[in-house]
């Protein structure tokens, strides 16, 4: 079975760097053939005498979005899973689990915006949508603070870095912040998750662009984790907005300007689940479970029906099991 690792790469430098991962390994290079109607290098090779092929895919804005390895040994798979992170196939499900996660890296090597959401799958609370700025220059800092994936480290960590972070950047970040008043409003007029996300991330980055663009030179990219169906965020884009190559990929939490964008996020929602507590005088949590349940339904006879609309996204189906 093929395998497929999220690889991304400007298109002239994709081969050598894809070369570049079995450096210490002793792998004969055969041929290159373009496939996929341009948008695609099969690579063949050999490795201890074993056939090797794989081929590397890429967008309309010349990047390489993965690699899929089509015939290897089980030695090359785990290089790949070490180096690019697990495989996936092509329902997402994991295939190779790689001893530890890649560290965070640029997934491109230019100036770009990274953009992630905190509370979409959290029943109370707002949504939170962040993004960031950064320069190849940047990542040594970010990485010396801490800057990973939110859904990786601790809500006391995230309490720490995220204000070393907000000063680190300064003019350079933006958050887009839906409280569950409006939320509920605007789930009700798109009534398409994904389509609130996409407006929402649309929306950080036009703001972004007014200021970075004045302030700190032109942006040409933008990168957001892959959600639904890609035109979403490409539609909700507005003039500047549409002038920025976008670059929307599974798992995009590994570059550095994604994870900034996650941690900024995230520290905004718990803030504001901390006000929800103490207004409310209970102990608001995170998530969907059943935790939530119990408090909801304490919501709901201490407060009344229409006060779950205000700390609740009300069409998550928790809301019929406490109503109910």
């Amino acid at each position: 079975m093929s395998k497929t690792y999220q690889f991304v790469q400007p298109r002239e430098q994709a081969v050598p760097k894809f070369k570049d991962l079995f450096i210490n390994m002793e792998i004969e290079w055969l041929e290159e053939q373009i496939v996929n109607n341009g948008y695609g290098r099969k690579i063949k090779a050999k490795y201890q005498e074993s056939p090797f092929s794989a081929v590397i895919y890429f967008n309309k804005q010349n990047y390489s979005s993965k690699i899929v390895l089509e015939k290897g040994t089980e030695e090359l798979e785990q290089v790949l899973a070490q180096k690019l992170g697990e495989a996936v196939s092509k329902k997402g499900t994991k295939q190779v689990k790689a001893d530890k996660p890649p560290a965070q890296i640029m997934l491109i090597p230019e100036p770009h915006i990274g953009t992630d959401e905190s509370g979409k799958g959290d029943y109370f609370g707002p949504l939170v949508i962040a993004g960031v700025f950064v320069e190849p220059d940047d990542a040594a800092n970010l990485r010396e603070m801490g800057v990973a994936d939110s859904k990786t480290i601790s809500d006391l960590k995230i309490k720490k870095i995220a204000p070393k972070l907000r000063l680190f950047l300064k003019n350079r970040y933006n958050l887009v912040f839906i409280n569950p008043e409006k939320y509920n409003e605007l789930y009700s007029q798109i009534n398409n998750l994904n389509k609130l996300l996409a407006w929402g991330h649309a929306r950080v980055i036009e703001n972004l662009l007014q200021n970075i663009n004045s302030a700190n030179g032109y942006c040409e990219y933008a990168v957001a984790d892959k959600f639904g169906d890609e035109r979403f965020i490409e539609q909700a884009l507005m003039k500047k907005g549409r002038q920025i190559k976008l670059i929307q990929i599974p798992r995009a939490e590994q570059d550095l300007a994604v994870a900034a964008a996650s941690v900024l996020a995230r520290d905004l929602f718990l803030t504001k689940l901390e006000e929800l507590s103490q207004q409310y005088g209970l102990p608001i949590p995170k998530g969907c479970n059943e935790k939530v349940k119990n408090i909801g339904q304490q919501v709901l006879a201490k407060y009344g029906r229409e006060e779950i609309g205000k700390i609740a996204k009300l069409h998550f189906k928790t809301t019929q099991e406490i109503m109910g």
